[in-house]
């Protein structure tokens, strides 16, 4: 968390998390969860691209291998996602935001699951 934010705000662009997130759709995303537990399988994170670490992705964890200390990033739609298919585990300890609240647009506002 650079500068000690706990808390940001992001835009979803791509198609990649649909149903659950359409492009548009703006994030609540907070720092704080992944500093008092690991991240879990099903919750959808913020975290940069292994392949271009300025890019951040969002993604649903998939599995999460404790032994390793790593996570599988998946899309909800597996047609328009590039996710850990094709970069393989990302670090857990990359895994800092986790998505909480969709805030923007007024008829989506609520809890991301």
């Amino acid at each position: 968390m650079a500068g000690g934010r706990w808390i940001d705000l992001v835009e979803v662009r791509g198609r990649s998390m649909v149903p659950a997130l359409l492009p548009g759709d703006r994030l609540l995303v907070e720092g704080l969860t992944y500093r008092r537990r690991a991240p879990r399988s099903g919750e959808i994170v913020l975290a940069p691209d292994p392949r271009q670490p300025s890019r951040e992705l969002v993604k649903r964890i998939g599995l999460v291998d404790a032994s390793s200390g790593s996570a599988e990033l998946v899309g909800d739609a597996p047609e328009a996602s590039t996710d850990s298919r094709a970069f393989g585990p990302v670090d857990l300890v990359d895994l800092r935001w986790r998505v909480a609240v969709r805030c923007w647009p007024p008829g989506r506002i609520g809890l991301v699951r």
